[in-house]
């Protein structure tokens, strides 16, 4: 079993997440310069609300809490580093990126946006932790159903969402966005690494034809050792890009980018 960081942590909405490998956020000021009228002097004028970019990366549980926020715009934690404590709200789910591999624990990547205050706090807040074990991926713990034969073993599997957001700004409310609101559709990605029996080659050409099959759902089952499972589907999918390699004696490999949107 693997240990994430025990100095870093982050509460999300009550609750404490466990696994954090790293944690990095940067603070966004925009400012440009104005020359006064008559003086020769020059003063900076704020020219969009400040806010706070958050990158994440975590080990993923075999239930875990993140997915649940997806498309939440009302975030609200606090950072832990140690004896150091970070107030947050008002954030965001920018998106996230879940990688495996066959032997593997899987991971998650994820970024956040803070539209509101960033402030410092003298205790923890209170939380609960997480509860899920962090488990590795069996030999035959990946299973892709899409339209490509299932005698083909997974090797590794990545999947991708984004989120694109409308922040609204009224007067009087301290540089804060009074409304912020999630605009469709969600656009999603996957890559399947896979060993290649039987796999044929699409034509990459096919879009001029109009045969090209734009929608296609890929739904993906991560079994873990202990039974439970995780399952992520892209919607509405298409093929952007294919490759193959091997070495002398060794199985052919096979990389496939999909490309897909859902309404939400």
């Amino acid at each position: 079993m693997a240990i994430g960081s025990d100095e870093e942590k982050i509460v999300f909405n009550g609750k404490l997440l466990t696994g954090i490998q790293d944690l990095s956020f940067v603070q966004n000021v925009s400012e440009s310069p104005v020359l006064s009228l008559g003086k020769q002097t020059i003063t900076t004028q704020i020219t969009a609300p400040t806010t706070f970019s958050v990158n994440v990366s975590k080990l993923l549980l075999n239930t875990d809490f993140l997915r649940t926020l997806t498309g939440s715009t009302t975030i609200s934690g606090q950072f832990q580093y140690g004896e150091n404590y970070l107030d947050f709200n008002s954030g965001i789910l920018g998106g996230y990126t879940f990688n495996t591999e066959v032997g593997s624990i899987p991971t998650i990547d994820f970024n956040f946006e803070i539209f509101g205050d960033v402030s410092g706090a003298n205790s923890a807040t209170t939380s609960t932790a997480e509860t899920s074990k962090i488990k590795e991926i069996s030999q035959t713990g990946i299973q892709v159903t899409f339209d490509k034969q299932s005698t083909n073993a997974v090797q590794s599997f990545s999947f991708t969402e984004n989120y694109t957001y409308e922040t609204i700004y009224r007067l009087n409310t301290g540089g804060k966005p009074s409304e912020i609101e999630l605009i469709p559709p969600v656009n999603q990605e996957v890559v399947i690494s896979m060993e290649v029996d039987d796999n044929d080659i699409e034509s990459n050409f096919s879009f001029l034809s109009g045969s090209k099959d734009r929608n296609r759902t890929i739904r993906t089952i991560i079994q873990y050792d202990d039974g439970t499972t995780q399952s992520f589907s892209l919607e509405n999918g298409y093929l952007v890009g294919q490759n193959y390699s091997a070495g002398v004696g060794d199985t052919i490999i096979s990389n496939l980018t999909y490309r897909g949107h859902k309404i939400v």
